[in-house]
């Protein structure tokens, strides 16, 4: 009987003692959650932000110089971190609105979800150390955030990514794509990104024809087809411009951004076949990166990739 008794007594000091650690955890994450201001977690989500953009530009770049330039492989890696950057836009959006977090709790178990599948992607392969580095300070942003809404940190084996299928892709949708453009740019900074663009367009331009004048195409078809391309990209760089000044929303230019981003693909590809020279070439790679900023306000794919035909 006392043997029962002494038995009965400890199952309930071990069952006390459990339910004592979990207080205790649970009133721990709480107590921390409860240490961020709403100013504070919008000051973390707007670096988010702001660190994903840098991570996706790194990455593109890593992947630009890599054998997986142009290949399915690259596009499966771009649209992971697409769908990370959406994810993040969708959460500000939402934490914008909502006064509570718990309610942004499935916007912020998204994000972390989908943070995990990069995180196997950037382990499995090897990147630009600016690449890795720039993950390193993103993923830690991101653990910052699921210690405040009490979720595990990202890499845990409780996310699955699954891969979305049967639905119609953000930049096919206009509602969806205005908040994916947002990206944290004010209209004044689009318009200079565009005059950027038109400045380097212009100056690339001009360097191509100095080097088809020197070289052996001088005169011929090929010298006039390569040309022709530079002028539609000009003009589509000025449209863009043009219907950007008169519209009130980035989601009416969508059109405009990708055919500026498919006769750039055409003059990319034929960059990487001919040698016309490091001026040329030099002036082509900086036009480019301003390419893939604007492709990424709009949720497009970077310059090269399979996307255009």
């Amino acid at each position: 009987m006392r043997n029962n008794i002494s038995k009965l007594f400890a199952g309930l000091a071990a069952l006390l003692m459990i339910v004592a650690l979990t207080d205790t955890n649970y009133a721990q994450r709480r107590a921390w959650r409860m240490t961020y201001s709403k100013q504070q977690v919008e000051q973390l989500l707007e670096r988010i932000e702001e660190r994903s953009d840098h991570f996706s530009n790194q990455l593109n770049k890593s992947l630009d110089r890599s054998r997986l330039d142009g290949g399915a492989t690259e596009d499966a890696i771009t649209a992971r971190v697409r769908e990370l950057e959406n994810a993040t836009d969708e959460l500000r959006r939402e934490y914008d609105h909502n006064d509570t977090r718990n309610e942004n709790r499935p916007e912020a178990r998204n994000i972390l979800n989908i943070a995990t599948e990069v995180n196997r992607i950037m382990l499995r392969r090897n990147f630009s150390r600016q690449a890795e580095n720039s993950w390193l300070r993103l993923r830690a942003e991101l653990n910052t955030l699921a210690g405040i809404y009490g979720l595990p940190a990202v890499g845990a084996r409780t996310y699955r990514f699954v891969a979305a299928r049967n639905i119609v892709p953000v930049r096919n949708t206009v509602s969806a794509r205005r908040a994916t453009i947002i990206r944290g740019y004010s209209q004044q900074q689009v318009e200079e990104l565009l005059e950027r663009i038109e400045e380097r367009a212009d100056d690339f331009t001009n360097q191509l024809n100095k080097s088809l004048d020197r070289s052996r195409l001088d005169g011929t078809q090929s010298e006039d087809n390569i040309a022709e391309l530079a002028r539609d990209l000009g003009d589509a760089t000025d449209e863009l411009r043009r219907e950007f000044d008169h519209n009130d929303t980035r989601g009416e230019n969508f059109p405009e951004t990708q055919r500026i981003l498919g006769v750039a693909t055409n003059i990319d590809r034929l960059m990487r076949s001919r040698n016309f020279g490091g001026q040329t070439e030099s002036t082509w790679a900086q036009l480019r990166t301003e390419l893939n900023t604007l492709a990424r306000l709009y949720g497009l794919s970077a310059v090269g990739s399979r996307s255009y035909r």
